[in-house]
């Protein structure tokens, strides 16, 4: 379950402080491991600077008709497999009045992630949130999937609490803060992580719900799936490829989906092969094609 930190530290962290500190001192695939750094993330969050300073320079930006960066998502630095991040959380006022844009919030939606991450308390009165857990392990990816979530506990995320979130096994869903907020977030960006995939949960029926699109997996996917509408000889050979060796199943089943767009006259050699498929995503969706077309 996430772990709440009771952290005290009056003293003021640099991000080059901080980077250093990960880099020497933090094993980023060990959850206590990256939890020694929740002192240093505190320190980070006593820097009244650090948010404004960047907006300032995207302010700036504005005189020069650059692209305009997320107002919602301000980039702090980074190292290596990890980055910091502030997330701003406008109040449900702001939303319902149009001041702010709304495309970066889920409140109100449950969802995992896919990489573990830690946050602090930066500005504001805080959301907040409440807290489910799953065992990864026994879901499928199916939509509509039933899922054991278990209701851990309802948070309120205050000013300087600090949090860590397990990759795969947190589940959260936030509510407005009555007030604009924001967080300063520790992420961990390993390789594997762009292999797992993330969820949104239907809470009502215990299920899973969705994909966020903005998803490694959700990219790979759109891209296979144009490739099928225009594809060629050199595409279904591609697609072969993918659908026989590549590490994620959603993106095995998105080839095998497309090669049978590029071929439907192979769709039963296509769907028995995918059949054999090691993962129930895939075996279980192609023996339902091969169900239907029998019937």
């Amino acid at each position: 379950m996430a772990k709440t930190f009771d952290v005290r530290n009056d003293r003021v962290v640099s991000i080059d402080e901080f980077v250093d500190f990960v880099h020497r001192e933090v094993d980023l695939h060990d959850l206590d491991s990256i939890g020694a750094a929740a002192p240093l993330l505190r320190g980070l969050a006593n820097d009244p600077r650090l948010v404004i300073d960047r907006l300032n320079r995207q302010v700036k930006n504005l005189f020069r008709s650059e692209a305009v960066a997320s107002a919602q998502v301000i980039y702090l630095g980074e190292g290596r497999d990890f980055y910091l991040r502030a997330n701003v959380w406008p109040s449900l006022a702001d939303l319902s009045s149009g001041r702010v844009y709304q495309d970066q919030f889920s409140y109100h939606l449950a969802h995992d992630h896919n990489y573990s991450f830690m946050t602090v308390g930066y500005h504001g009165p805080g959301y907040l949130t409440e807290m489910y857990e799953y065992d990864n392990e026994r879901v499928s990816g199916r939509l509509d999937e039933r899922v054991d979530l278990r209701f851990v506990e309802r948070v309120h995320f205050r000013t300087g609490m600090v949090m860590l979130y397990e990759a795969s096994r947190d589940v959260h869903t936030q509510l407005p803060p009555e007030d604009m907020s924001i967080t300063l977030n520790f992420m961990i960006s390993t390789p594997e992580v762009r292999l797992r995939d993330q969820y949104f949960f239907d809470l009502e029926r215990g299920t899973l719900l969705d994909y966020p699109l903005e998803l490694d997996g959700s990219r790979r996917i759109s891209v296979i799936r144009m490739a099928a509408d225009i594809g060629d000889g050199d595409t279904r050979q591609l697609l072969d490829d993918l659908a026989g060796s590549h590490p994620c199943r959603r993106t095995r089943l998105a080839a095998f989906e497309g090669l049978n767009k590029l071929a439907p006259q192979d769709a039963e050699s296509i769907w028995t092969r995918a059949a054999g498929d090691a993962e129930a995503l895939v075996s279980e969706a192609a023996r339902k094609r091969l169900l239907a077309a029998a019937g």
